[in-house]
This record gives C-alpha cells, structure tokens and sequence, in this order.
C-alpha cells in the first residue's frame, strides 16, 4: 500500500502544480450557425482554474504524507 500510495501522490502533486501555473489548456468548439450544408463554428481555448491546482497540490500532500507515514 506503501508504494502506490507514494506514486499517486506524486502524480497529483506534479498535476496540480502544473495546473496551478495554467500549463494545461483545452479547446471548446461549439457551432454557432448552421446554414444548409455551410457551417460556422467558434473554438475557445480555455484553462482549468487555478483552484482545481490548488486542491490536486493539497490532496497529493495527503496521499504522499499517508504513504510515508504507512507501515509495511
């Protein structure tokens, strides 16, 4: 329990630190008109908020500290 519970701590860390500096990012393409067969479309890059960084920091910090803090 010790090992995964390290590993999945890290991971959070490193995504929610990443998160947190808004290096991820993802498209949203929505259709705004559509006339016959000619079709308009928007797309909208957006970023997860910085909270979401935030709490993914704070719950690695947790697994990381019960993973060191678990016995064998």
């Amino acid at each position: 329990m010790r090992i995964p519970a390290l590993i999945i701590g890290f991971l959070l860390l490193v995504a929610g630190g990443l998160i947190a500096l808004g290096v991820f990012s993802f498209s949203e393409q929505e259709t705004v008109a559509k006339l016959g067969p000619v079709e308009l479309t928007t797309t909208t890059q957006r970023k997860p908020a910085p909270v979401l960084g935030y709490v993914l920091l704070g719950a690695g910090t947790l697994v990381l500290a019960l993973g060191f803090a678990s016995r064998k």
